[in-house]
Order: structure tokens, then C-alpha cells, then sequence
């Protein structure tokens, strides 16, 4: 696991900037960033944790191919800014130990995707949005195949201030 607070890192990667996994014990493998400020160039993931990547504060620039990838990703602050050719933040099936699922109650979350199919917030599962301001430039901004839940904060779609979460198309 990697647990982050109150650095300055600046991570220039050939494959994943950040990487937690554990293949006898995929409960572990998680990426906890309390405050910072992390830079990551990556031509993979920029943050990958096979379970969970939890983001509490912190300035954050990420430019890769995925943004921030994990089973379950939750975001409850900081200022994240994500230029990804494939997806910005990806909830996938790493880990039977946490349910697929993005959940988003705080932060300032800036993506801009590449064209082509991409995603600026890719969840296999669930998508919960209760807080923060997210703003996602790029053909298809949201993907679930889970629910999807709104309750609050604020999300903009290439400049258009919307009230819900749309599900892409692309």
C-alpha cells in the first residue's frame, strides 16, 4: 500500500506512476493520498490500487492513459486534474474483497479526455456523487454499469452545467 500526506512528488513512469497490489491478499493493494502535491506522467495508469484508492486532499495533476484506477475509488477532496487518453477515473473488478464503485463527496475534479472511446468517469459498478465540482471535457463523460446516484455538488459536461448523471453513449 502506499499512504501519502504532506509531500511533493513528481513521478515520471514508463507503465504505472503509482502501484499497490498484493496477489495473496487482494484486500491489500490500496493508495491512501491524505494531502499533497503529486505530479505523475505515466503511459499506463497513473495511480493504480487493485482495491481501493482513496483521495482525501491534495494537488494533484495525473497525465497517462487512466487517471486513477481502483476497485473501489472514492474522492472526498483536493484538487485533481486529469488528461488521460483512456479513462480519468476507472472503478474496475481488481479485487472480490470491495464492490466496484466510485463515490465522489468532495474535491475539485478537472478531466479532459483524448477522443475516441474514452471516459472521463468509468465505473463496472456503482457511481456516487454527493459533493465536490466535476468538470469533464471529452466525448463520453460518465460510464456505469451499476447505479448511478446524485445528491449533490456540482457537475459540468464540456462547459454545460448539468443535474444528473448522463450515462455515454460512446
Amino acid at each position: 500500500s502506499f499512504r501519502i500526506a504532506d509531500v511533493s512528488l513528481n513521478i515520471t513512469a514508463g507503465t504505472d506512476g503509482l502501484h499497490a497490489e498484493n496477489n495473496s491478499d487482494d484486500s491489500k493493494g490500496y493508495i491512501f493520498i491524505a494531502k499533497g502535491n503529486i505530479k505523475i506522467e505515466a503511459e499506463d495508469d497513473c495511480i493504480h490500487g487493485s482495491s481501493v484508492v482513496q483521495i482525501d486532499d491534495g494537488d494533484i495533476e495525473l497525465n497517462g492513459a487512466e487517471g486513477i484506477e481502483g476497485t473501489y475509488v472514492q474522492v472526498n477532496g483536493g484538487n485533481i486534474s486529469i488528461n488521460a487518453t483512456g479513462d480519468g477515473l476507472n472503478a474496475g473488478s481488481k479485487s472480490e474483497s470491495y464492490k466496484v464503485t466510485i463515490e465522489i463527496t468532495g474535491g475539485e475534479i478537472t478531466i479532459v479526455m483524448a477522443s475516441g472511446d474514452t471516459d472521463g468517469i468509468d465505473s463496472n459498478g456503482d457511481l456516487i456523487i454527493s459533493g465536490g465540482t466535476i468538470n469533464v471535457t471529452g466525448n463520453g463523460a460518465f460510464d456505469y454499469d451499476g447505479n448511478a446516484k446524485y445528491t449533490g455538488g456540482t457537475i459540468i459536461i464540456n462547459g454545460t452545467k448539468v443535474d444528473s448523471i448522463p450515462k455515454s453513449s460512446v
